[in-house]
């Protein structure tokens, strides 16, 4: 799947920072797909993959980072920021309708309904896990799952690119047990 940038949120990013000058533009062009994909693989929407992203572009403008060249991992940082935080939302706002009564209607047209059940349950409970997990392990989980290298999640966390190796290993044994006790109280329900 071949993701391009958006013509319309590159208006709508320029509508909010009438006077981007040429460094964003380039940043936008350059990074937007990207950021995009990192958040829709964390979100699992991507209209609100590209809203996060049109936040952290927004925040480039009015908060660029002190190091220019250290831009693409500075984004990354935001970005993974902006998701588990959304994550976390969704996750307060679900505990509070369950509490109050009220149950979402889901749309779906499943090809195989108990496939399609069994897939969303499964996506629902890595976002639960992740959105559980300590953020800087949570946020390497999801940098490597996007594709970025041991050297480019190093710059994003600002740690040695030396121990991504045993922080990844870390996060992936914290995630495992969390999503197995999660999958172990689905199963007993």
């Amino acid at each position: 799947m071949t993701i391009t940038t958006s013509e319309t949120a590159q208006d709508e990013l320029m509508t909010l920072a009438p006077s981007a000058d040429d460094d964003l533009e380039a940043a936008f062009k350059a990074y937007w797909s990207r950021i995009c994909a990192t958040l829709y693989r964390l979100v699992g929407d991507w209209d609100e993959a590209e809203d996060l992203a049109l936040e952290v572009f927004y925040r480039l403008h009015h908060r660029p980072p002190r190091h220019r060249d250290r831009l693409g991992s500075w984004l990354y940082r935001v970005a993974t920021h902006i998701g588990l935080n959304a994550l976390r939302a969704r996750r307060r706002r679900r505990e509070y309708e369950e509490s109050a009564g009220i149950h979402q209607l889901q749309r779906t047209d499943p090809v195989d309904p108990a496939e399609q059940v069994e897939r969303s349950e499964r996506r629902a409970r890595v976002r639960h896990t992740l959105a559980l997990m300590r953020p800087r392990r949570a946020q390497i989980l999801i940098l490597r799952h996007s594709g970025l290298s041991y050297a480019e999640i190093a710059a994003s966390l600002g740690v040695a690119p030396g121990s991504v190796g045993t922080l990844l290993a870390r996060a992936e044994k914290d995630f495992g047990r969390r999503y197995r006790a999660l999958e172990e109280d689905h199963e007993t329900r």
